[in-house]
């Protein structure tokens, strides 16, 4: 019943802050420069996608793997262009 949020690096990446969703954070807080990109990757995907994504990834065990994964997410999202830097 307490309210949860998280501050700093993680929750200004694109692909972090969909997990972060997933796993229930009320509030995250990121720099004013990643604000407006984090606000449209939040709400580009739904809060069911978000823990569906959660779910799969606490399932692997390779860190490379989850960015994979979670960059694929982004692509099929259309949000390619956070993935694939200048596009």
């Amino acid at each position: 019943g307490k309210p949860v949020s998280v501050c700093g690096e993680m929750a200004g990446d694109p692909a972090a802050a969909v997990l972060l969703a997933g796993m229930g954070m009320d509030s995250l807080s990121v720099s004013s420069s990643s604000l407006l990109r984090i606000k449209w990757v939040v709400r580009s995907f739904s809060m069911q996608q978000a823990r569906s994504l959660l779910e799969e990834v606490l399932q692997m065990d390779r860190p490379e793997f989850i960015r994979e994964r979670m960059n694929v997410a982004l692509e099929e999202n259309g949000l390619g262009g956070l993935v694939r830097a200048g596009k």
